[in-house]
Parts: C-alpha cells; structure tokens; sequence
C-alpha cells in the first residue's frame, strides 16, 4: 500500500510527542510537583521518578529523529541507567509521569479524545522500548558475532566486518581476540578481499601463519572468518548459524507485524467505545477505519437481509449526501452477491468474515460509482457480529482519488478485525431488530411533493390543486407514501420522513 501500518501507527506516536511539546512547561511543572509530594512522603518511587523526569526530559522535549530511531535511543537510555529495571515500582513511576501529562492535556480548552489516546499509546510504546529485549524487531547481528567468536568451542579466531568505499574494502568492526590489532583499524584496506585477508593475517602473531580467512557475504557486507580448521569443517557450520540467526529475525518481525495490527485494533475499539448514539457509532466507525489504518476515504453501507440490498449510512472524506443517496440491490453486484451465498452457506456462529480486496473497482462495482467517486482499488470490509452471527453491513474503503494499492497481509487481518470491532458496536444500538437499520423508503419526486404539502397541512383537494393533478391521483399518491413508509396514516408518514431527512 501507498502508506504503510507501520508509517500510520507511527503518525500517532508522533502525534504524542506533539502534544507533549506543545504543553511542555505545563507538563515538567506538574511533573515536579508531583516529585515534590512523593519526596515529602519519603515515598519509595521518589528517587526514580525524580530521575525519570530527567531522561524524559531530554528525550521528549528535544527535537530528534524518526520515531523508531527516537524510542531505540529512550529505551537504551532507560535501560542503562542504574534506576530503571523492571519492577513495580517503575511500573507505577511510567502511570505516573503519563498521568500527570493527561491532566495538563485535559486541562486545556482545545484537548481532544485524540490527544489522550495518542499519548496513551506514546507512553506503552515507551514502556516496551524500555523494557522489551526485542522492540528493535531484529536481533543484534553485533552480539550474535561476538558471542560466536568468544565459544571455547568453535574453531574462530575472530571475525572482521567489511566496509567498501571508493573501489576498496576496510575494516568496519572486529569480534573476538582482536589484543594484536593496530589502535586504528581503517589502515586495513585492499582493492579485494584476498589482499586484504592476507594483510590480517600478516599482521597477527606467529599463529597467523597457520591461519585461513573464509570470506562470507552477509545482506549487504562480507564478513571474514579466521579459523585454524580446513574450510569443508567450518563453512557448513557458519552457513547454518547465520541461517538460524536469520529465522530468529524473521520470527521477531513477524511477531512485531502481528503486534501492529493488534495495536490498532486496540486503538480502533477505543475510538469506537466512546459512541453514545447510533448516529455516532456510525460516524467514529467510519473515521476509525481511516484514522487507525492506511487508507483515506471510508463509505459505511448497511445491509438489509429482507430485500437483498445495501444503502449508504455515511461518507468520510466523501460526500456524505451522495453516499447516503446510494441504495442498490445486490442482485445488479455477481461478486458481492456471490459474497454473500457463501456466507450463508457456511451458516451461523462464523469466527471470522474475511474482507473483499479489488484490485480494480471495476470488477464488482457499477461504473457510475467508479466514474464518481473516481475509484481504482479497493477493499470492503464486512461489518459483522459475531455475537449474533449477522452480516449488519461493509465498509468501502480505499487510498483517494485514482490509486491503486496491494493489501498486505497484516492489514487483511486488522480490517476484518476492524468490521468485527464495528459489528458488535453497531449490533448494541440495534436493539435485538433482526436489521439494524431500515433503509429510508426511495420516494419519487412527485411523492416527495404531495408529502411536503400533506406535511404544510394541505387537503388532498389543495395538493392536487396547487400540483395540477386530480384528487384521485393525489390519493393514489399518499397511498403509495403509506405503503411505503409503512406507515398507519399521514400524520405517522410525516413524522418518519421527518425524521429520515426526506422532507
């Protein structure tokens, strides 16, 4: 995708760190107030929040890096430093340095629900960088090698990381028994890597002389390996470990790929939760979808089971009134259509509904709303409950105007999760109704007109008058109205269409 999980994610801690600094006097003053009253209170924590308040300072109110590069350095501050091990206490001193930023963001008159939330995630982020040995997401190929050079029990000398510049190969990094090395490594250099392996070697002690160098490609270095063994003992034996080390990085990215898409989903629950109406349950679950994944426009449809048929709820960064005016039925959609016939043929208490990814629009979708809405790829997400095994409606999601994306595996999961989050949200305010919403009735223009002059008060001899019509067609009309409004007179037909924003 055009913008990754990862890059949005980020866009929110780095949301944080503004918030932050934009209320950074009132912060580090509440913060040393509250240092004050635990030092008053001899309190146990006084002497490392006291500390804390220091290295945050210097991390937090600094401008610095990238946000990855800006954690890695919190966290290796954090954990060098002499207070800070992982323990209760710490736990409470981080609650505590987070809360106090919470009240001064309360505090202010233009504080948002975004605000809180983009700070709460700064600070657990905060946390694991502290805390976790595997935040980097990679293990360190530095302290792999090290480790191999220093066993008793392999045959390796040392080990030399390369550099190339200019046509030559240096000298980057030794591991191992280096005790015989120049104080400056860089006056190692060769036009290849047999004269600069020849040079090492000359340059070590008298056991040098019974020495090899295995040369090694790794991603984009060499690394040379001085052993006193034949090649066909060791190479097989190196291949494997740097094998095994790779698996190990692999299984750390993915486990920190899977950790995204839950932090998301986390942060999507919370913005969702706070919807006191239908209206708004709508509307934050539409937002949400955009604010917490990668994409930029979200038009929520809901579903009808009765009639076969989806209709527009509501448009973010869309227009909302051409979204609510869409109402199809899904026997002119072969692909959703199809959707749906699995769905029900898999029958009830489905765990998981997967999302519908587009490549090109065009392939399901009627051209006028491709033509509209200028549509290239996109994705739609089931709304489902799962506590009620009821498909309530979709999410219609992509990247703007005109973009094509791929979808990646993690935001494959994070949407369908995203439409279960939204389902069971949705299926609350539904009060039980075996549909959650019923679709406002598609009225004619003329309809729409006898409505407005029933709803002024006119008689049916006045509206047929003022339309140049007959009565007796103007009966048949309001007839229509009620029959489908499913309405018992004029008076409850007005209130509904009232209500639904017809007249």
């Amino acid at each position: 995708m055009h913008r990754t999980l990862r890059e949005k994610l980020n866009a929110i801690l780095q949301d944080g760190v503004a918030v932050i600094r934009r209320h950074h006097g009132s912060i580090t003053a509440r913060w040393e107030e509250k240092w004050r009253e635990l030092e008053t209170k001899q309190h146990a924590a006084a002497e490392s929040f006291g500390a804390s308040i220091d290295l945050l300072s210097r991390q937090l109110f600094e401008e610095g890096s990238g946000t990855g590069e800006w954690l890695k350095a919190v966290g290796d501050a954090w954990r060098s430093h002499p207070h800070f091990t992982p323990s209760n206490k710490i736990t409470f001193v981080f609650t505590l340095l987070e809360n106090a930023v919470h009240e001064v963001v309360q505090s202010a008159t233009n504080s948002t629900f975004h605000d809180h939330q983009a700070v709460q995630y700064l600070f657990s982020k905060i946390y694991e960088a502290a805390f976790s040995q595997t935040f980097d997401g990679q293990p360190d190929i530095g302290r792999f090698l090290e480790q191999l050079a220093a066993s008793r029990q392999l045959p390796i000398d040392w080990i030399a990381e390369l550099d190339k510049a200019d046509g030559r190969f240096y000298v980057k990094k030794f591991y191992g028994n280096t005790c015989w090395l120049p104080p400056d490594i860089r006056t190692f250099a060769a036009d290849t890597i047999f004269s600069l392996s020849e040079q090492l070697l000359a340059c070590m002690p008298e056991a040098g002389a019974k020495r090899r160098v295995i040369p090694l490609p790794w991603e984009e270095t060499v690394f040379l390996f001085c052993t006193g063994e034949a090649e066909h003992q060791v190479l097989p034996f190196l291949l494997h470990a740097l094998e095994l080390f790779h698996a190990g990085g692999m299984a750390i990215e993915q486990t920190k790929q899977d950790q995204l898409w839950k932090d998301a989903i986390i942060l999507f629950d919370r913005w969702i939760m706070r919807a006191k109406s239908l209206q708004q349950a709508i509307e934050y679950i539409a937002s949400g979808f955009v604010a917490y994944l990668p994409f930029e426009r979200c038009a929520l449809f809901a579903y009808s089971s009765a009639n076969e048929s989806g209709f527009g709820l509501y448009g973010y960064r869309l227009d909302n009134d051409k979204i609510k005016n869409i109402h199809e039925s899904i026997n002119g959609l072969p692909l959703i259509k199809q959707y749906v016939q699995q769905l029900q043929l898999l029958g009830r208490h489905m765990a998981n509904v997967p999302p519908i990814y587009m490549a090109d629009a065009e392939e399901g979708l009627p051209a006028k709303y491709v033509e509209q809405f200028q549509l290239e790829s996109i994705v739609i997400a089931p709304i489902y409950s799962p506590s009620e095994s009821r498909l309530i409606g979709a999410a219609l999601l992509d990247q703007g105007p005109g973009q094509p994306f791929a979808l990646s595996s993690d935001i494959f999961t994070a949407v369908m999760k995203f439409g279960q989050s939204a389902g069971e949200v949705l299926a609350k305010f539904g009060g039980g109704r075996p549909e959650l919403i019923q679709p406002a009735p598609h009225l004619s223009p003329r309809e729409i007109e006898v409505l407005k002059l029933v709803a002024e008060g006119a008689s049916t001899y006045e509206a047929a008058k003022r339309l140049h019509l007959s009565e007796y067609t103007v009966r048949d009309y309001v007839s229509a109205i009620l029959q489908k409004m499913n309405a018992k007179n004029r008076t409850e037909a007005i209130v509904k269409a009232i209500r639904d924003g017809i007249i």
